[in-house]
């Protein structure tokens, strides 16, 4: 069975006791049949579909339908009792299997495929059939499977949803269901949903428009909320919002799942997201945390500002990638010695993710002791059409974009721009491949003696820079930091193991702090917070690889800091719900400090 972490129990025990009810162990089920005369008359027996989340009674569900339900079944691990008991003596092989021995046959199974993308397939059907040991299997070897259900793979996935859909995995609610989206929320069998992660699948990571082929966003998001925070995973409901899509290569797709219709846009979109919103806190009620991923950049932040505080949402893209990224800056302090206010940031790109990256910046200053208007100074921003000025006669700045802008003469050319402003810190989130030139990167080297160098964007064919072209062009003195995996580089006798910066380092721990809280509004510190946590993990040994970020391997311990820091900071700013003591707050410090989750039968 999938039990609860071990060490950090008071944790998940508050996110799970203000809805739930029993939890019976299938341990107990030998027990439980010997103590009752007539354990399975037909009034106790119900189908797996009848039973749902905590509820979930082994001795309820039996026969076939208990090794059909991915949350019971165990594989070849049932013993011969409980296959008796349970009705499934005969259904499996005679032969037993502890979860181990099952672990290592998964390795073996998934190390078999050279394609990402059929590993990908292999551990969905896993999940699919059995849900604990595709938690415990992602959660032992969360290095190698972290860029299976997460970047880059998943973009693959989505690319090529229509061809390997299988069965439904979260909800997919269409234009055509408005006036009825809160009955569609009724048809998901579990009552008991805490997070919510939501896609309308305009613009998945650097794809682009992909429409309803963006469901595997939300499908691995969540998935990574159990395997990095250990939230429940019937606690969590991915949901794709269909409006159409503008791709007209997904339109005239044979394959394609979605609506075959252009976008739905102005009101009646407007007025369609607001019905999910409001059908969610009526079915799941007010603190049920909902995550905006992958919306078009002016839908994100137009939906982050309307319902930051009276929903409980937090966008992925804006202030997850800021949270990192800027955990990343950081890090890297103790590399170059230098402050956030003694910098000067180039954006190459002004979306949500460099927005979000460029605000949160200036809340760092402001925190060294800067005033905005002087932290605002600091950072240039490039778009397509060239800097960002107030003078500038081609193309438009939207609201958020306008803080940023310079009243300087413009020009159009990165290269140039770094030329001219000698930035220390170059971040990019343009999803624009290759833009960050040799030539530019040695103009960062030849202006600084350690320049800062992030190609954020996703997927990797989407990077301005790989990290061999980085440590290329400037000696390998760049301190580098990247949105997908790359792998080792080899410069001058010495390899250098870049970074990943990683949303997952973030969300989950933000997630679980939340919901264990139940704080109905999640304010713009607990990201910068969440950056201070992730960075102060960051010891010298990853420093010194080429890494401003901890191992994947560590992920799990640095989702139980930061979902701590998120309960402390709730808890001294009385915007909790659920009371925590002071006692019971420096309990879950000293349990962060040596927290493992525990997936086990």
């Amino acid at each position: 069975m999938f039990s609860r972490p071990n060490l950090y129990g008071n944790l998940t025990k508050i996110c799970g006791n203000m809805r739930t009810t029993a939890l019976v162990n299938p341990s107990s089920v030998t027990a439980a049949a010997a103590s009752s005369p007539t354990p399975y008359s037909n009034a106790n027996v119900r189908q797996y579909h009848e039973v749902v989340g905590d509820i979930v009674c082994p001795s309820q569900v039996r026969g076939i339908d208990h090794i059909r339900d991915p949350r019971l079944n165990k594989g070849l691990a049932f013993t011969l009792e409980e296959r008796q008991i349970l009705g499934i003596h005969g259904l499996q092989p005679a032969r037993f299997k502890t979860m181990e021995e099952q672990l290592e046959l998964c390795k073996i199974a998934v190390n078999r495929y050279m394609e990402p993308l059929n590993k990908y397939l292999y551990l969905a059907d896993l999940a699919d059939r059995n849900e604990h040991l595709y938690f415990r299997f992602l959660y032992d070897n969360i290095e190698d499977l972290m860029p299976i259900v997460y970047t880059p793979t998943v973009g693959l996935a989505c690319q090529r949803f229509g061809l390997i859909y299988r069965r439904p995995r979260g909800l997919f609610i269409t234009v055509n269901d408005r006036g009825h989206v809160f009955d569609i929320l009724r048809n998901w069998p579990e009552p008991d949903v805490r997070a919510i992660c939501v896609t309308d699948g305009e613009r998945i990571l650097g794809l682009g428009d992909l429409g309803a082929n963006g469901m595997g966003i939300p499908v691995g998001k969540l998935a990574l909320y159990t395997a990095l925070a250990g939230i429940k995973p019937h606690q969590c409901l991915p949901v794709l919002i269909d409006v159409g899509t503008n791709s007209y290569d997904l339109l005239e797709d044979p394959l394609y799942v979605g609506l075959r219709q252009k976008r739905v846009v102005g009101k009646e979109y407007d007025d369609f997201i607001d019905e999910f919103m409001e059908a969610v806190v009526k079915r799941y009620g007010q603190n049920t945390l909902i995550q905006f991923e992958d919306f078009g950049n002016q839908n994100a932040f137009r939906f982050l500002d309307k319902f930051r505080n009276t929903y409980c949402t937090f966008n992925d893209d804006i202030q997850g990638t800021a949270a990192v990224a800027v955990a990343g800056l950081y890090a890297s302090k103790r590399i170059t010695n230098r402050n956030f206010a003694d910098s000067t940031f180039v954006f190459a790109g002004a979306g949500e993710a460099a927005i979000g990256i460029a605000s949160l910046c200036v809340k760092a200053m402001v925190d060294e002791g800067v005033d905005e208007k002087t932290a605002l100074s600091k950072i240039w921003m490039v778009d397509i059409d060239g800097l960002l000025t107030t003078t500038r006669k081609k193309g438009t700045i939207s609201t958020h974009q306008t803080k940023f802008a310079k009243d300087v003469e413009p020009l159009d050319k990165l290269e140039d721009i770094v030329t001219k402003y000698k930035p220390n810190v170059l971040i990019g989130a343009s999803a624009a491949a290759g833009i960050f030139t040799p030539k530019i990167l040695q103009t960062m080297a030849a202006n600084n003696e350690r320049p800062i160098v992030f190609a954020l964007s996703n997927p990797t064919s989407k990077a301005e820079c790989t990290a061999e072209q980085a440590y290329q062009n400037t000696d390998g003195r760049v301190v580098f930091s990247s949105g997908s995996p790359f792998p080792p580089v080899t410069i001058n006798n010495k390899t250098f193991t870049p970074g990943q910066g990683n949303n997952a380092y973030i969300f989950p721990g933000v997630a679980l702090g939340v919901i264990a809280t139940g704080t109905h509004h999640i304010p713009e510190d607990m990201f910068l917070i969440s950056a201070k946590e992730l960075a102060n993990f960051v010891e010298q040994s990853d420093l010194d690889r080429g890494s401003l970020y901890p191992p994947l391997k560590s992920i799990h311990e640095v989702s139980m800091r930061i979902a701590c820091a998120i309960t402390s900071y709730a808890y001294k700013e009385g915007i909790y719900i659920n009371y925590l003591t002071p006692t019971l707050i420096i309990a879950l410090n000293i349990c962060s400090q040596k927290s493992h989750i525990r997936f086990e039968l």
